[in-house]
């Protein structure tokens, strides 16, 4: 049914841009990108034992040079993961002398940002709203009274967009980036039992233009509207497929000389001519059938393949 549901064919090539975009990879600088953590949960508060951390990983993103600075930004993506990879947190007794009602351990927690596509002002400053998808890492939950759970992070699904404001500025040949972030991810049950954990700081990251082929969609994907799809620095005048699934893992595609990084990949839409500056566009129905799926798309070449995209469908 999903695979049904998930079949979103049919592309039509968008016009070129008038500008050539980039794709960047930032290097998160993890001395100067702290955290908070805490939350709330339905036996209470949740505290952070210690209420601190720092973020590490790549924050991946596409950017278009305007005629001072960038123009044009989006989010496409990267691993996020804290250190250290445990974090503490507990829930306070009441009774101050009495043991935590509940002690949690969250373990390699990882992180992956995506945003719509945002416009730069002259002096680097963009808003624009942000969805962090946990995508590895455990949470257990030590109750003082009954069993000790276990989930996966992933679990607790994507986060609701959420506006933020940043700065990115050319620095050398490469960009600068400030990212301040507060989100929060939420998980329930069904039967009374919720936890709401919730991360604010800041991420600091420079990065380098990339020659990386680059696949990304310049705002939330929504059932039954259409979607954008973009491919950058692709090699110029070669044919570009798109392919998704619905868990990463691998496919060989002998015909590109190629090994996707997706579980029982599938082409999505039809194929596209990349233009003399590399750049590729798709335009393609979302079922209504499609809410709420989780899917994985890539492009690729003959020889090429480019990062992985997270889409969740809203």
């Amino acid at each position: 049914m999903l695979r049904i549901s998930l079949s979103i064919l049919l592309a039509a090539l968008a016009a070129p841009k008038a500008e050539a975009q980039s794709a960047y990879t930032f290097d998160v600088d993890v001395s100067t990108s702290n955290f908070t953590f805490g939350g709330d949960s339905s036996v209470g508060r949740i505290k952070g034992r210690p209420p601190t951390f720092d973020m590490d990983g790549e924050v991946e993103m596409t950017l278009t040079r305007g005629s001072s600075g960038f123009s044009d930004g989006e989010m496409t993506g990267g691993v996020l993961y804290t250190v250290p990879a445990r974090i503490k947190a507990e829930v306070p007794n009441v009774f101050s002398w009495l043991p935590p009602l509940a002690t949690i351990y969250i373990d390699d927690a990882e992180y992956t940002g995506t945003s719509a596509s945002f416009r730069i002002d002259a002096a680097g400053n963009f808003s624009t709203d942000i969805v962090m998808t946990p995508i590895g890492g455990t949470v257990t939950v030590i109750p003082l009274v009954g069993n000790t759970e276990v989930t996966n992070l992933a679990d607790y699904g994507p986060t609701d967009p959420t506006p933020i404001s940043g700065n990115v500025v050319p620095s050398g040949t490469g960009a600068a980036l400030t990212l301040p972030i507060d989100v929060f991810f939420y998980s329930d049950d069904g039967a009374g039992n919720w936890v709401q954990l919730d991360l604010d700081g800041t991420l600091n990251a420079r990065a380098e233009a990339s020659s990386d082929m680059t696949l990304s969609t310049p705002g939330a994907v929504i059932a039954g509207t259409n979607a954008d799809l973009n491919v950058v620095n692709a090699t110029p005048s070669s044919a570009t497929f798109v392919a998704y699934g619905l868990k990463l893992g691998s496919t060989p595609v002998p015909p590109l000389g190629i090994t996707l990084d997706l579980a029982r990949a599938e082409q999505l839409g039809g194929t596209v001519i990349a233009d003399g500056r590399g750049n590729a566009s798709w335009t393609l129905p979302v079922p209504s059938s499609a809410s709420g799926v989780t899917a994985y798309l890539q492009a690729c070449q003959n020889g090429r393949i480019s990062n992985v995209l997270t889409v969740n469908i809203r």
